[in-house]
């Protein structure tokens, strides 16, 4: 069986508010310190490079789930995302999150967010497609939390 599935980085509101709230504690942090001087500029720079650090990750948050629809082929053997291929001996198990599904990797302990997508609202055979794909390589597929790392 070969398919294709057009799916998506899904956006991770939670994961931005979070960091946006962050962000602002961090800045109001630095400007009442910066009127401070006795702050040590060690201090100062830690706080720059935490600012820039959550700045970038909400860039990059924003930017993938922004990006277009990205395609998962679903060959015998092997999953091909985005030109990198994931053979079906390496997967551990397709797993369902509300609308969200992730690809656990046996040599990981989490989602890589590389796995981790939603399936575009225009194509509803995408779900049995992929379960009758894990099921043909033997590869359980489960509705649980899982966690996902940048």
């Amino acid at each position: 069986m070969r398919s294709q599935l057009a799916i998506k980085y899904p956006l991770r509101a939670k994961f931005l508010i979070c960091m946006v709230v962050i962000l602002a504690i961090m800045i109001q942090l630095l400007i009442s310190n910066s009127l401070d001087d006795n702050i040590k500029k060690i201090n100062f720079v830690i706080g720059i490079l935490v600012l820039l650090f959550i700045v970038g990750a909400i860039t990059v948050a924003l930017f993938r789930s922004a990006g277009k629809p990205k395609s998962l082929l679903l060959e015998p053997g092997k999953l091909v995302l985005e030109g990198k291929e994931v053979p079906a001996a390496d997967i551990q198990g397709v797993w369902i999150n509300e609308r969200w599904y992730g690809i656990k990797l046996k040599r990981r302990r989490i989602v890589p967010m590389k796995l981790c997508f939603v399936l575009q609202p225009r194509q509803p055979a995408g779900e049995p497609e992929l379960q009758q794909w894990a099921e043909e390589h033997e590869i359980p597929v489960e509705q649980r939390f899982f966690i996902r790392w940048m």
